[in-house]
């Protein structure tokens, strides 16, 4: 993988402390993160902005909450992060006829990233999303949905049927860390800043510079029609989008370091994860492929 000018941050976006309903109080929380190497995090509590700053370490802390509505799954459970609020959005818990779109747009309004988070663990409908405006991105993997909490971290399906309805959604991953055992420091996101500044890395979140990971590293373009990836040694490589079959979509063996797909003319947009021999994978965000029938 090329080496590009700025520099490469990892970061947690989602996870939770005492002051909503996770197990360990802020500052152990925000230690645990920084022990383990990361240099941002955003403590995203329910219903409980958090604030900019720095640790004594040196790790960034950005302002971040996680809001919700929605009591069935027939009508629709959202629960949106948001990351990077200058000031708290102009949203009440409980208010009446509350929905996602008003959660979105105060999220927005107060300069803030807004976030799907755990699709599938929501069972949320992409046709449904597919109709919301201003998302900054969607959880592809959330820790703790997955085991042994819980059974759906994994968001790639819903992905691909919102990119069948022509939306592509950056693709992050998070811990949504609760426990801080089995679903912490594990997935992450892979952001290239200019540096390390809160300034510098609210930048390359809104430019979609990152990729999310819980290992492996990994870079998608696409050349003629055909999807590229160089990556950190994989055992195997997979290139997804909205054509039901392409018989280059699979590459296995060891120690891949590049891999690559002709698309046909059905695809209109391709997305690639890479998984290693430990079995951690890295999604990249689903692109488009130009020319196509949804391009510009």
């Amino acid at each position: 993988m090329g080496e590009k000018q700025g520099v490469w941050l990892r970061g947690n976006l989602h996870m939770h402390t005492q002051r909503s309903d996770g197990q360990l109080g802020f500052e152990d929380a925000v230690a645990l993160y920084e022990q383990a190497g990361y240099d941002f995090v955003a403590v995203t509590d329910h219903w409980v902005l958090s604030e900019q700053g720095t640790t004594p370490g040196g790790m960034l802390l950005l302002p971040g909450c996680e809001y919700n509505v929605g009591h069935h799954v027939r009508e629709g459970i959202y629960h949106i992060v948001g990351v990077g609020m200058q000031r708290a959005p102009a949203v009440v818990r409980h208010q009446p006829n509350l929905d996602a779109q008003q959660i979105i747009d105060a999220i927005r309004s107060a300069g803030g990233l807004a976030i799907l988070a755990h699709p599938a663990w929501s069972l949320n409908s992409a046709e449904a999303v597919s109709h919301l405006t201003g998302l900054s991105g969607v959880e592809i993997y959330n820790t703790t949905s997955g085991f042994p909490y819980n059974a759906r971290p994994y968001s790639g399906l819903f992905v691909d049927q919102l990119g069948i309805h022509g939306v592509l959604l950056p693709c992050m991953a998070a811990d949504d860390a609760h426990h801080y055992d089995e679903d912490a420091v594990k997935s992450y996101l892979m952001v290239h800043a200019r540096e390390k500044t809160h300034a510098a890395v609210m930048e390359a979140l809104w430019a979609g510079q990152f990729y999310a990971t819980q290992g492996p590293r990994v870079e998608l373009t696409i050349i003629d029609q055909v999807a590229h990836v160089t990556c950190s040694p994989a055992s195997r490589v997979v290139f997804y989008s909205d054509s039901v079959w392409n018989a280059e979509r699979v590459t296995q063996g060891n120690g891949i370091t590049q891999a690559s797909c002709r698309l046909t003319p059905r695809e209109t947009f391709v997305r690639a994860e890479v998984t290693d021999e430990c079995g951690r994978t890295a999604y990249t965000s689903p692109i488009r492929v130009p020319g196509s029938a949804h391009g510009c």
